[in-house]
């Protein structure tokens, strides 16, 4: 679950929604590579289903006595949270093997235990290790994968990942300094774009609904649409986080992704 805190509510908005706005993203990337590419419409559903492993985790958050909110995809215990991955992973490698390569190697990069030992972490990592070389070696023998291509296609995926997140996880109209502060100084990454000239990309409110984006990273200006759900603090008091979530209306969210001069 992505989820933010905002006058006595919860925001929050499941993974796989999060994923398919990641993939519509996506599709209207500035093009580096020609659209006729092999693998292109791989990666975009690579893109859009990358979270899929959260869809049945996500029909019932679960509260995080710690924290005081919600768990989130980032505080969510290490444990089953790798299951969930492999089990997405699993799945995405039956529709198309190369997207499962590029999710894998996006999950590795997510990863962060804090210096804790997790013997399952390392059970996992062999395990994705494996899926890499493997998927690797039936592709070559068809089409080979070329270093060039592979970078692309995951700074893609890690862009538009983080892209969606910011989207969920800041208050529309919000200035910088009220932001989440993982993208204060921009898209890490997003300087290796050949179409930004080694800028990274900065994301600027100006209004609650219109979001600027520089170097404006799409073909055109962008409309986009999500789903979330603001759930109350004192609804989740008396009810608990299940049926207070299960209670509150969706909400459709409606922004405009633009440039500094358009």
């Amino acid at each position: 679950m992505i989820c933010r805190e905002q006058d006595g509510a919860f925001v929050m908005m499941k993974q796989h929604e999060h994923g398919e706005l990641s993939g519509v993203l996506a599709e209207w990337i500035k093009e580096e590579r020609g659209l006729g590419e092999y693998r292109r419409e791989e990666v975009l559903r690579a893109v859009a289903e990358h979270d899929r492993g959260w869809i049945d985790l996500d029909e019932t958050p679960f509260w995080n006595d710690a924290a005081d909110a919600p768990y989130t995809f980032f505080d969510f215990p290490l444990v089953p949270k790798l299951t969930f991955y492999q089990r997405g992973l699993n799945e995405i490698e039956a529709d198309t093997p190369y997207g499962a390569l590029l999710c894998s190697l996006h999950f590795d990069r997510l990863i962060d235990i804090s210096g804790e030992d997790y013997p399952e972490l390392t059970v996992y990592q062999e395990h994705e290790k494996a899926r890499r070389a493997r998927i690797r070696h039936e592709l070559e023998a068809t089409a080979p994968i070329g270093e060039s291509e592979l970078r692309y296609d995951s700074h893609l995926l890690q862009f538009c990942d983080d892209l969606s997140l910011y989207l969920g996880l800041n208050k529309p109209g919000s200035t910088k300094a009220e932001g989440h502060p993982w993208w204060r100084d921009g898209f890490s990454g997003s300087e290796d774009f050949s179409f930004t000239s080694g800028q990274r990309i900065t994301a600027t409110w100006k209004d609650e609904g219109t979001l600027i984006l520089n170097p404006f990273p799409f073909r055109r200006q962008l409309e986009v649409s999500f789903k979330q759900r603001r759930v109350q603090r004192s609804v989740i008091k008396e009810k608990g986080i299940a049926s207070a979530y299960k209670e509150a209306p969706e909400e459709e969210v409606h922004l405009v992704l633009t440039g500094p001069e358009q």
